[in-house]
């Protein structure tokens, strides 16, 4: 495992100490230098060595963006959207072939209701290499079968727009709506991640 290096200095010295605020799933947390700031990211870092190094890099990547939401708060928001492509990345790594599998018998079905006529979509193939799961099958899948807390993923939250695979549908086409930060996001991708790659030696 790598150990997350934020680099202050990146921000111009005389911007260190002043007030900033960022909502986590410990309520409003307000920090008044940016050294704070910095150990309370690097505290969101990927802390299990199993999770395999290029997506905890791909995460790590959104937390070095967030360093800088210090100077320039527009950054939050591509960083929530890399934070959440690293989790996706992490989940098709661990679950694609279990996801594809349970997609597979459920397309058959679908196939023998239809009389399999090779003609409309629901006929079709399901082709292995084409096949893109999208980060709710993914979560889906962990709460169903692989023991995911349900208070990271659930109907609820897919209602409300809460849901991780609802937040980064949003960021990615542009959601203009939600130009806040997400509360706790940064902490359930991580718990997400580590959950999936618990079992692994």
């Amino acid at each position: 495992m790598t150990s997350l290096v934020l680099d202050i200095n990146l921000v111009n010295p005389a911007l260190h100490d002043q007030y900033f605020n960022y909502p986590s799933g410990f309520g409003l947390l307000e920090f008044h230098h940016i050294t704070d700031w910095r150990n309370y990211l690097l505290g969101l870092q990927i802390r299990s060595a199993k999770v395999p190094t290029i997506h905890s890099e791909a995460y790590h990547a959104a937390l070095r963006m967030l360093l800088l939401a210090w100077v320039e708060p527009t950054v939050i928001k591509p960083a929530e959207l890399q934070a959440l492509q690293s989790l996706e990345g992490a989940l098709i790594g661990m679950y694609f072939q279990p996801v594809f599998e349970r997609e597979q018998v459920k397309h058959e079905k679908t196939r023998e209701k239809c009389g399999g006529c090779k003609k409309c979509l629901l006929c079709a193939t399901l082709v292995q290499n084409k096949f893109r799961p999208g980060l709710d099958k993914l979560l889906n899948y962990m709460v169903a079968h692989d023991g995911l807390d349900p208070v990271l993923h659930s109907a609820s939250k897919n209602a409300d727009g809460g849901a991780l695979s609802v937040i980064r549908n949003g960021l990615a086409h542009g959601n203009i709506l939600n130009a806040l930060p997400w509360s706790g996001l940064f902490e359930a991708v991580r718990k997400v991640m580590e959950h999936a790659y618990r079992t692994l030696n």
